[in-house]
Parts: C-alpha cells; sequence; structure tokens
C-alpha cells in the first residue's frame, strides 16, 4: 500500500464526515527533529521538563511510582529522627534519663532510637526526657509524629483510592483482512474484573512530512467501524477500515517508515468501582505493526457455559 497525505486528496475527501482534523493535541507541529514516540506504551508522554518547575509536593507523592514513594518515605522518617537524635546529642546525652544504660553505647544511635519512639508514640519508658529543654526538644518530636502520620495516612488514601484503568493493550497493532479490504486493528481487554461501561475509543494518526521545505507534523482522526462499547466483559478489537478517505490509504511499510507514522489512542469509560470515569492511552509506532496478520481468538467455551477469557493470549496472531 501507498500512503496518501490529506492536502492531496481530492476536495471530495477532505470534506468527507469521516476525514477530520483533530484538534490541537498539543504537541504542536514543529516536533519532527526525533524519530522516537510521542506516547510511550505505558501511557506517559515521552517529554522530559527542565528549567523552572513549580514544586507540588503533595501531587508529586500520589503520582509518583511506589519504589520511589517508599524511599521518599524511609528517607524522610530517616531525616526526622537523624534531625531530633542531632539535638538531643547537643543539648547533652545525660538529658536523656536511661540512655546512658543502653547497650548501643554511642550517645547518636541513642538519641536517634529514643527518636523514633517518640516520633511513633511507642515510648517504651526505658530512656525517657530530664529537664526542661529535653522535654520541650520531645514535645516537638511528638507533635513531629503526629502530623507525619497524619499526612502519611491521606497520602496512602489518596494513592489507593485514585481511580486507574487498567486497560492491556495489544503490544502490536495488525494490518489485518477486514471485510473487502485492509484494516488497522489493535486489541484491548481489562485486566480487572471489575465493570466498565460506556466504553470508548479515539484513534488519531500522526505523521512528518515535508512542505516547502520544511519538516512538519501532521495528524488526522482515524474514524473507527465501532468507537464505543455499553460493555466491556471480553476483548475489544479497536478497528479502522482503510478506505480512500483513510490517512492510511495506498501506504505500504515503507512509507509508513519514512514518514514516521505513530497512532496515538486513547480510550475511556465509566469505572463502576470508583464511580468514576476513567481513561488509559497509549501508541504504536511504524515499528509495532505486523502486516496481513489476524489476531486468534483469546476467549474459549468453559465448564458450566461459562467463558473463559485468557488475557495471555492478546497478542496472539496468525
Amino acid at each position: 500500500m501507498i500512503i496518501m497525505a490529506r492536502m492531496n486528496l481530492p476536495k471530495s475527501l477532505r470534506k468527507s464526515k469521516f476525514f477530520k482534523e483533530p484538534e490541537d493535541l498539543g504537541f504542536g507541529t514543529k516536533l519532527t527533529e526525533t524519530d522516537e514516540r510521542l506516547i510511550n506504551p505505558d501511557g506517559t508522554f515521552n517529554i522530559d521538563r527542565v528549567g523552572v518547575r513549580s514544586w507540588t509536593p503533595y501531587q508529586s507523592l500520589v503520582e509518583m511510582g511506589w519504589l520511589k514513594f517508599f524511599v521518599v518515605l524511609l528517607a524522610f522518617y530517616t531525616a526526622v529522627n537523624l534531625l531530633f537524635a542531632i539535638l538531643y546529642v547537643l543539648i547533652g546525652i545525660e538529658h536523656l534519663s536511661g540512655a546512658n544504660n543502653s547497650a548501643l553505647g554511642w550517645p547518636l544511635a541513642e538519641a536517634f532510637f529514643f527518636s523514633v519512639q517518640t516520633l511513633t508514640t511507642v515510648g517504651y519508658g526505658a530512656v525517657h526526657p530530664t529537664g526542661l529543654v529535653s522535654n520541650v526538644i520531645a514535645s516537638i518530636n511528638a507533635l513531629v509524629g503526629l502530623m507525619s502520620f497524619a499526612l502519611m495516612t491521606g497520602l496512602f488514601f489518596a494513592r489507593f483510592s485514585k481511580p486507574k484503568a487498567q486497560i492491556l493493550f495489544s503490544n502490536r497493532a495488525l494490518i489485518a483482512p477486514y471485510q473487502d479490504g485492509w484494516s488497522f486493528q489493535f486489541r484491548i481487554a481489562n485486566k480487572r474484573n471489575n465493570q466498565v461501561i460506556n466504553l470508548q475509543a479515539r484513534m488519531i494518526m500522526s505523521w512528518i512530512e515535508e512542505k516547502n521545505g520544511e519538516r512538519v507534523r501532521r495528524y488526522s482522526q482515524m474514524p473507527l467501524e465501532r468507537d464505543q462499547v455499553s460493555f466491556f466483559p471480553l476483548n475489544w478489537t479497536i478497528v479502522h477500515a482503510i478506505r480512500e478517505d483513510s490517512p492510511l490509504y495506498n501506504r505500504d511499510e515503507r512509507e509508513m517508515e519514512r514518514i514516521n507514522a505513530e497512532f496515538l489512542v486513547l480510550i475511556e469509560g465509566y469505572d463502576e468501582t470508583f464511580a468514576q470515569t476513567v481513561h488509559s492511552n497509549r501508541s504504536y509506532t511504524w515499528r509495532e505493526l505486523a502486516w496481513h496478520r489476524r489476531f486468534k481468538t483469546m476467549y474459549h467455551p468453559a465448564k458450566g457455559g461459562r467463558i473463559r477469557l485468557d488475557l495471555s493470549e492478546i497478542d496472539e496472531i496468525e
């Protein structure tokens, strides 16, 4: 197949209700200096922000990965206790009654673990402050602990309650036979057992072309044979038929590589668990296309008249 750009289409096709220029996607037309994708397979944007940025600790802690989140919590926990341990050592470890009898034998370590006990309100009683200054520091230590655990509780709740679609995408998209011609297809399934209803799909093709000696990035809507399903109990094969009004019409593998084609996908639906609208997105590049293939069926009859959906077969093609 050979690709035909929109500007080369007849006026009758350019005015077709199926061929619509998308609204501004936020990427602009100047991103042409790289062969990398716009959207990563995990749905994140392939953008690194540098320079001046606003510091929003709450949003950052809610949005970062779990491993990084626990590393930040551990660093904060250690730093706070170390700070109070230094204060206890500066006023004199003798103001912590019982610390000198500790088996640790190192004043900073004794003060650190006393701070841990105070911060967490454990209070074993073996060590306790004596004197006004040490009691004031211990009181502030306890107050910081109460506030810290209140904030941590809120962060954990926000992270666990954050609605997120668990949509499984096929790793490859296909140029597959469809009716009397060809189509662009990919497959999705719900990784969870919950209900996602009124699921909608949207797909846009992005490519780079030469215009007046300048490279520009173009976008075009890819109308789908079915862009919405009411229920999502099985997999959904999303199909764009390659007809004369398609941005893929008459384009072959070599041409797709030349223009660095990428297909941007947005899935949106209503999650009954969270009672909120959730979304998931990813993209397929020309490298991830399998030509002249079909998807194999990934659901099979099971015992008791039930249907078995095997998510491990989402990439099975023939």
